[in-house]
This record gives C-alpha cells, structure tokens and sequence, in this order.
C-alpha cells in the first residue's frame, strides 16, 4: 500500500494517493514512512501548510528521520539559507550516515559557507556509495577550482559530463576551467553546447561574447 501510494503521488494521480495514505495514517499514525508518504502527498499538491505542519510532526517522533530533514534542508536550499539547510543535512546524516541526499545536500551547502574540506568530504563518500553520481564531481571539479587547480577541476568535470552529457551548468563550469588554462577553442566548445541545451537562457551567451571579445572577434 505504501508503494502503491508513492507511485500514484509520482504519476501525479494525487486524489487516488489520498485516499490511500489517509486509510495507511489511520492504521499506521507514528509509521515514520507513512508520514512521509503525506508529507510528499502535500508537496505534490502544493500545499506548503499542511507539508511543513507534517514534517515537524514527523521530527517530533523521530527527530534524525533522514527524508524529514533534508525536506527542510532542500526549502533553506531554495532561499539560500545554507548555513541552516547545513544544519538540517546535518541532522539527517545523524539518523542515515549513508543517505545520498543528505550527504548531496551537506555538501553543496558546506561549499557555499566556505566549508571546504567538510564539502570535499561528504561528496567523495558519495562517490564511495555511489561512483556514478555526477553531482559529486561537478562540486569536486567546484572545490578544484577554488584552489584554482583547474586541470584536475577539468578531469572531475569530464567525469560528470561522461555520466549526464546534457546537465548546463557541466558545461558551463567545463568551459570556465578550459578557458583559465588558456584553452579557447575547447571553452567556446564548451559554452556552445551549454548555449545549446539553454538557447532562452542568458548566460551561455554571455560568456561567449566575454571568450569572442578576448579574441577581438567583436562582430560575433
């Protein structure tokens, strides 16, 4: 019942789901799963109230619950709150030092408060559970080019780009690493398929135009 719920809250058939998860709550009220069943129920339909009234009730019973946390985590993610959604991802590992999202989700927020190494960390034990997570080393190519070490920045992004080919900002970051080892033709490469998989999106062209300059080819 509980995966026949969650898939007809993925296949958007969201009335059917509530129907479901109303009769699993009645049967099971402290089933940790069960409340996150109507935690998603709620954010599927939208209804950000009821999701967030359902989550603190859920981290009542069970403060680590790992989805709980990085459910909130992933909202402060959404306002840029990272230092917060750091505490949130944080909380979540306590319960689960395994989950994928949480250690995603500490990760990028330790890499936007400056936390460096606690980011380089949580990303290659993802890559340890899961060596095909693109994620990860696209923020381990981020991390290389902080310490402006862009060949091994270029390698870690190749590796993402090999796993997901069609993710814009690979590409993006991929042609800034090219372009600082003095790389143009493989940057505009780059920044051309980064256009291409966003052609209404500004910043593909921006950073050509900045690559065209540089060249002196003012025209293009």
């Amino acid at each position: 019942q509980l995966i026949y719920a969650s898939l007809l809250v993925s296949a958007g058939k969201l009335d059917e789901a509530s129907e479901v998860t109303d009769k699993l709550l009645a049967s099971h009220p402290e089933n940790s799963d069960v409340m996150m069943l109507s935690v998603m129920l709620a954010k599927a339909s939208g209804d950000s109230a009821t999701k967030n009234a359902k989550l603190k009730e859920l981290l009542k019973t069970d403060p680590t619950n790992s989805d709980a946390n990085v459910a909130l985590a992933d909202d402060q993610m959404l306002k840029r709150n990272y230092k917060l959604a750091g505490q949130y991802y944080r909380k979540g590992l306590e319960g689960d030092p395994n989950h994928i999202d949480a250690l995603s989700g500490y990760g990028q927020a330790s890499y936007y408060t400056g936390d460096d190494r606690a980011s380089r960390s949580a990303f290659n034990k993802i890559l340890e559970l899961d060596p095909d997570n693109s994620i990860a080393y696209s923020f381990l190519g981020k991390l290389d080019a902080v310490d402006e070490n862009y060949y091994s920045a270029t390698k870690n992004i190749e590796k993402a780009i090999a796993i997901d080919d069609d993710i814009f900002d690979y590409w993006l970051d991929y042609g800034q690493y090219l372009r600082y080892q003095g790389k143009f033709q493989e940057a505009e490469k780059a920044w051309t398929r980064a256009k291409d998989l966003r052609p209404d999106f500004f910043l593909g062209y921006a950073y050509l135009a900045g690559l065209y300059e540089e060249q002196n080819r003012f025209d293009e």
